[in-house]
């Protein structure tokens, strides 16, 4: 059986050749080690399609959200590493959310945005969602202190939302804001960084626990493959200026902030 091997947390059509490069690289890495895989390109990113995908049998190794792994694929994906983003990750793989409003708004900390519109991705989303309730937590206890959420379905819609003046405050994952910034101008001109999430663990890499490989074996496989010096070129188009070992207990810090998140951002 062919299995899917996928990267869809960045593959923005902008980087579309790069991410090809790394995900053909590690296909041959895969078949080395016995098991039969191919890239794949999911055709859509709702996030209940990318869950189903996720957990599908066929799909060997993929990139997910942390809470989501968290929340509903530890029984079925194991952890074996994380993009280390260039300017924005820490040594160990972890980095802060980037918390946006238009700067004609005229705020310029978190504690002036009372009564403001958030816009999130999804109520399932680490950076989108509950990076942005704990950053609001640390100026509030008051769960009325903004609006409602809606939500947008993804991070470059979340900015566009707010170029549209449909929302007003969003939570952003850096490696995307970093992309969009710049391929996509448009959608972050005009916009100002006003706070930080909390330093959390970054997106993760994580193979199926059907597999014929040893979980050492697939985490050196990514290892080897992302860090290849012929693949410098692709690492930098898409941002990444390397890749660092993670673990499922890795994201056990996530768990915590969910309930503070919660607490000011009811799902």
């Amino acid at each position: 059986m062919t299995r899917s091997i996928s990267l869809p947390m960045y593959d923005f059509p902008e980087v579309h050749a790069s991410s090809m490069a790394l995900l053909e690289a590690l296909s041959v890495a895969f078949a080395a080690v016995g098991e039969d895989a191919q890239p794949s390109f999911p055709e859509s990113s709702v996030h209940e399609h990318l869950m189903t995908m996720w957990k599908d049998d066929n799909t060997l190794l993929s990139q997910s959200c942390g809470l989501p792994f968290v929340e509903a694929l530890h029984d079925y994906v194991d952890v074996v590493a994380t993009l280390k983003w260039a300017d924005i990750s820490d040594d160990r793989g972890w980095y802060r959310t980037v918390i946006v409003v238009r700067e004609a708004q005229g705020a310029a900390t978190l504690g002036e945005v009372g009564g403001l519109q958030p816009v999130i991705t999804n109520p399932q989303s680490l950076s989108g969602w509950c990076s942005l309730g704990v950053a609001l937590s640390e100026v509030t206890t008051d769960p009325q202190f903004v609006q409602p959420y809606v939500e947008s379905g993804g991070h470059a819609k979340s900015l566009q939302m707010l170029q549209d003046k449909r929302a007003d405050i969003a939570s952003i994952d850096p490696g995307t804001f970093q992309l969009l910034s710049r391929h996509r101008p448009t959608l972050t001109r005009g916009l100002r960084i006003i706070g930080h999430g909390p330093l959390v663990p970054a997106t993760p890499l994580h193979v199926s626990k059907i597999r014929n490989v040893s979980l050492e074996q697939a985490r050196e496989s990514v290892l080897e493959v992302i860090s290849r010096p012929e693949l410098a070129g692709a690492r930098a188009d898409i941002g990444i200026d390397g890749v660092v070992p993670m673990s499922n207990e890795d994201y056990s810090a996530i768990a915590p902030l969910v309930e503070r998140a919660h607490a000011i951002l009811p799902r």
